[in-house]
């Protein structure tokens, strides 16, 4: 959770007619990569767009009308963080279909906190070791593969520039992404893979040993259908900027990637363009980060989520 590199290894590619191709583009790219994941202290934010085209050809207005709610889908997720001493604060903001939700993350040393969106209470994630320790390792998995994926070929160095940054205007390299479809496959192979070792879909349909079967069969049909749409997703169009100051950090990327979906079934989606924007600033600066403090009525048990549409009386 720390870092939010993960995400950014799923999309990262690109364009653009840039100037020049060298080795030392690439050098530098893995170097800020590397020199700003390993930063203890800092700000971050993350604006992730997600634009949906649906196959809707035969489907009822009802159905179509639910698809809608999640035609366009919107993250926006800021982070503050002091490794040094294990501390971070997450603002998170979700839209679907123009409903906004907004939650909060929380870590203080071994006590991890998220908050429920509607019902604003938080889940204490240590209490069923869902704690981001082991998503951590993952992540970090994922960006060796990213990191062994380039090749000279792939990074193409661009002018300097200056960009306007939460620290203000900075001058930095720019640097552009290309890889192929091909390459993009496998490193989507490979998260995947990281997520079912790491049983991340157990964690986030809440399977525990003491559930029922079926919740078994749930999680197996998921992870089923996951490898069909990985069989037939075709990656059609990569463009990704990355920009690096003059101290060697990576302080913002920006990456569109564009999908769409082969005999795509009703209700299936056709196409699907994410974009992202990424910044960093504040690097390796001393943060003041507030934790509310949590009463017995701030928390929510995990099996209490099972019975969440009576609880908010749906």
């Amino acid at each position: 959770m720390k870092k939010m590199i993960s995400v950014i290894m799923m999309t990262v590619i690109v364009v653009a007619m840039l100037t020049a191709c060298s080795t030392k583009a690439l050098v530098d790219y893995n170097n800020a990569v590397v020199k700003t994941d390993s930063e203890k202290m800092g700000k971050e934010s993350m604006e992730i767009k997600i634009d949906v085209d649906y196959n809707t050809e035969g489907l009822s207005l009802e159905k179509v009308t639910q698809l809608n709610h999640y035609k366009e889908m919107m993250f926006n997720i800021t982070n503050q963080y002091d490794m040094t001493r294990e501390k971070i604060a997450t603002d998170i903001y979700m839209n679907f279909g123009g409903i906004g939700m907004d939650s909060y993350f929380y870590k203080d040393r071994d006590k991890e906190y998220i908050q429920i969106p509607v019902l604003k209470k938080y889940v204490k994630l240590d209490e069923k070791k869902l704690t981001t320790n082991k998503y951590d390792k993952i992540f970090a998995n994922v960006s060796d593969k990213w990191l062994e994926l380039l090749g000279e070929e792939n990074v193409l160095k661009g002018e300097n520039t200056i960009i306007d940054t939460r620290d203000g205007q900075v001058k930095a390299k720019e640097v552009s992404i290309k890889i192929s479809a091909e390459q993009l496959k496998d490193l989507s192979e490979e998260i995947f893979k990281s997520i079912k070792e790491g049983k991340i879909i157990e964690d986030f349909i809440f399977i525990t040993e003491n559930r029922d079967n079926q919740d078994d069969i749930d999680k197996k049909e998921i992870m089923k259908r996951i490898d069909e749409i990985l069989e037939r997703v075709v990656f059609d169009n990569f463009e990704a900027k990355a920009y690096i100051d003059f101290d060697g950090y990576l302080i913002r990327e920006k990456m569109t990637i564009e999908m769409s979906m082969d005999d795509q079934e009703k209700g299936e989606p056709m196409s699907i363009k994410v974009s992202i924007d990424k910044t960093n600033w504040d690097i390796g600066k001393k943060q003041e980060i507030n934790i509310p403090k949590f009463n017995d009525e701030d928390i929510i048990e995990l099996d209490e989520l099972k019975n969440i549409d009576n609880i908010i009386g749906l």
